[in-house]
């Protein structure tokens, strides 16, 4: 997964994080994590999209909460540490939980409020990696959604698009026309697949 080009919408944030859309929303509009791309297209469309680091920190977020720390306790600790410099306070430390209570590691293997290393609180230490996992799953396609199109009200003005994706059908034909190859295809757009590719040449050679 190429970290750095993932966006997905809030539909998508919201499943991966296991939260509800309107968590979603007001965690965006309270400025608790907000998403990289927010603003309107157009006169009328809101657009609102989430990079993988902002993911990370949304489902870091709902898993604070989900251990029974308080929404306040989480805006406190992500205000703190962004005075010491921290862009995306969420995703750059290691956490530990101990009685509702948010404790982060410092570099030097110490613990901010006062916690040592060697106390027991490291099996409550909260673990990127499975969140990360989580990320790469949840925005991979779906196998029965390969070799399909779709319309979806709100994408692209609803115009055709290759299921589980958001990209036209009528770009991959664009491609097609002017002679290119699968292999051209699926350099410009590596989330479709050749079933993508050869559905879209039937279609148009019907």
């Amino acid at each position: 997964m190429e970290e750095r080009l993932l966006a997905v919408t809030r539909d998508t944030a919201a499943k991966i994080a296991r939260l509800s859309r309107r968590q979603v929303d007001y965690w965006a509009r309270t400025d608790l994590v907000p998403a990289s791309i927010d603003g309107t297209v157009g006169t009328r469309r809101h657009v609102r999209l989430y990079s993988f680091l902002d993911l990370l920190s949304l489902t870091v977020a709902a898993e604070l909460k989900q251990r029974g720390v308080s929404l306040q306790h989480i805006r406190q600790i992500v205000r703190h540490l962004k005075t010491r410099g921290y862009d995306h306070p969420l995703t750059q430390l290691s956490y530990a939980t101990v009685s509702k209570q948010v404790y982060f590691q410092r570099e030097d293997g110490t613990w901010e409020r006062g916690l040592r290393p060697d106390q027991i609180v490291l099996h409550e230490v909260l673990n990127l990696r499975p969140l990360r996992d989580r990320i790469a799953q949840g925005i991979q396609r779906d196998q029965t959604e390969v070799g399909q199109t779709e319309r979806r009200r709100g994408t692209l003005g609803s115009k055709p698009v290759i299921a589980g994706t958001r990209i036209p059908v009528d770009t991959v034909r664009r491609y097609l026309r002017a002679g290119r190859s699968n292999a051209d295809v699926l350099e410009a757009y590596p989330d479709l697949a050749d079933a993508d590719i050869e559905a879209i040449r039937r279609d148009m050679a019907v």
